[in-house]
């Protein structure tokens, strides 16, 4: 059953919300209203396309409920998304409303319905600041978008440009909150329905979906999330909701390269979510210090068994490329062989992750021969250079791999190499058996 229903007003926006949800690891299906409810029976999360930005506003309205009664006599949907454009054209207000009341309808009461809206896009240029939408640093009406020949744009402040179609009351949460302590608590107060929060990155973003799920937890406050999907995504992911990967270990990358692209990249992972970082003393772990090596191993396997599809367990051997730059030539040949040595002796205590990531050359060959593969059966490539596979032969045969070298890609390649590795694992669950896929190494030799 769905755990997600996207409600988009056009089919490009549809299409890129949905992308965001595959991103995580989700299956994902994009349909005309009529086929939602039965697409909701066989994907995580389905995105359902109205074709309504252009309607009359109370035509709008009622497709908006239509399809979210639909899917719902189904069963109840963990978290509906009534997608946004990114630069707040179309039927913004009554569309909203319209979620929302559907929303509240189909929860009869049993608790309080909030729409949580994040209208921002950083990576698009669009962001919220003071409750003003604008585009690369510019109100909205200040844009070529006043001359849209469909919906030409007249206003930017966000509140204003819901209550051109809705009486429901908005509370803004702005920056300072959002950046601040507490914003659970920010969020949590007042009785307004619709909460409206600034940011200006994902990160924000994220802070936003983290409160917002915190919120859940606490009073069982459930959200719609009204957004062009960046926040929809996270708050997903912030909830929980990782579809139909509970059969499906983690991931687990292993970071040998020490470049300051790595760096970058892993940090962009970092903001991004849905990551957990075991680090490696590189000096301690090439000389033989024992003692590290069992800690890092323990703190490794914990994650592991821990962590739950789609994360990634991400195990990094340098905050820095100095770190590993500065030892000496005999410790930086050793280092990867300990380092795989270690990933291999965890793997054998744990049920094997979905997909592995290797990012250096001497670490991905050295992690190869520890876990036994006969060799790596080449699918393709993710980026140029960056190359996506399975492992060929021994206790992990068969498990989708990307591999790529320190100096590939841009700060955004971890990111993609990730996702491809849960489209990847997903597309192996359908069809090898689950106790192949998270039984005991030991076992599967």
């Amino acid at each position: 059953m769905a755990q997600v229903l996207v409600v988009a007003d056009d089919l490009t926006g549809a299409n890129a919300t949905g992308a965001r949800f595959a991103r995580a690891g989700m299956r994902v299906a994009a349909v005309a209203p009529a086929h939602a409810p039965r697409a909701a029976a066989e994907f995580d999360a389905v995105v359902a396309d109205l074709d309504s930005r252009h309607l009359p506003a109370a035509e709008a309205a009622g497709l908006v409920e239509e399809v979210i009664d639909a899917v719902w006599r189904g069963g109840p949907v963990p978290l509906v998304v009534k997608r946004t454009d990114t630069t707040l054209r179309g039927n913004v207000g009554a569309e909203l409303e319209a979620a929302w009341r559907a929303v509240r309808a189909r929860t009869g009461g049993r608790a309080r319905v909030r729409a949580l809206l994040a209208p921002a896009f950083p990576a698009s240029g669009r962001v919220t600041a003071d409750g003003v939408q604008l585009l690369d640093g510019v109100p909205l009406e200040e844009t070529e978008l006043a001359m849209d020949p469909l919906s030409p744009v007249t206003g930017s402040v966000v509140t204003d440009i819901v209550a051109r179609q809705s009486d429901l009351p908005v509370r803004h949460v702005p920056l300072r909150d959002v950046t601040g302590p507490g914003l659970a608590d920010r969020l949590a107060e007042g009785g307004e329905p619709v909460v409206l929060c600034d940011a200006l990155t994902e990160r924000h973003l994220a802070a936003v979906a983290a409160a917002a799920a915190e919120v859940h937890r606490r009073d069982g406050t459930v959200w719609l999330a009204v957004d062009p999907g960046p926040c929809g995504a996270l708050l997903a992911e912030a909830l929980g909701l990782s579809g139909g990967g509970g059969a499906l270990g983690p991931l687990l990358a292993v970071v040998g390269s020490a470049t300051e692209l790595t760096r970058r990249q892993l940090e962009a992972a970092a903001r991004a979510g849905g990551v957990r970082f075991v680090d490696v003393d590189a000096r301690a772990l090439a000389s033989g210090d024992g003692g590290h090596t069992a800690a890092v191993a323990r703190r490794l396997e914990a994650q592991l068994r821990d962590a739950a599809f789609p994360e990634a367990v991400v195990v990094r051997t340098a905050s820095s490329a100095r770190d590993v730059v500065e030892l000496s030539h005999e410790a930086k040949r050793a280092l990867p062989g300990r380092l795989s040595a270690l990933v291999a002796d965890v793997l054998g205590r744990v049920p094997a992750p979905s997909g592995l990531y290797t990012s250096g050359g001497d670490v991905t060959s050295s992690v190869l021969d520890a876990l036994g593969a006969h060799a790596f059966e080449v699918g393709g490539e993710v980026v140029p250079l960056a190359v996506h596979g399975s492992l060929a032969g021994g206790p992990f045969d068969g498990i989708p791999v990307v591999t790529k070298g320190g100096m590939v890609g841009d700060e955004g390649t971890l990111i993609e190499c990730l996702s491809r590795l849960r489209t990847s694992a997903r597309a192996r669950a359908r069809t090898v058996p689950a106790e192949l896929r998270r039984g005991e190494p030991q076992e599967n030799a």
